[in-house]
């Protein structure tokens, strides 16, 4: 498991995401990427995303994609 695993990993257990928001913000913080891209590369439906990244945002208490990966990497909200 590589430091960025590790990071991913105790982010997801902090805010309690679920083992399919996990693996959706896993996905996501490995490399930015569309909507439709995420999903084919998860297998999973596009509304089926959506609802994932809306309660990981939800959880987050962040309002974007953008602010989700301040958060991630920076370790605070973007203003």
């Amino acid at each position: 498991m590589t430091n960025l695993d590790e990071k991913i990993a105790r982010f997801c257990v902090e805010y309690g995401l679920s083992p399919q928001q996990a693996r959706v913000f896993h996905a996501l913080a490995r490399g930015a990427m569309s909507n439709e891209a995420l999903a084919r590369r998860l297998r999973i439906r596009r509304s089926t995303l959506q609802t994932h990244l809306g309660r990981i945002a939800r959880k987050t208490m962040t309002l974007s994609r953008a602010e989700l990966v301040y958060l991630f990497f920076l370790g605070r909200r973007g203003e």
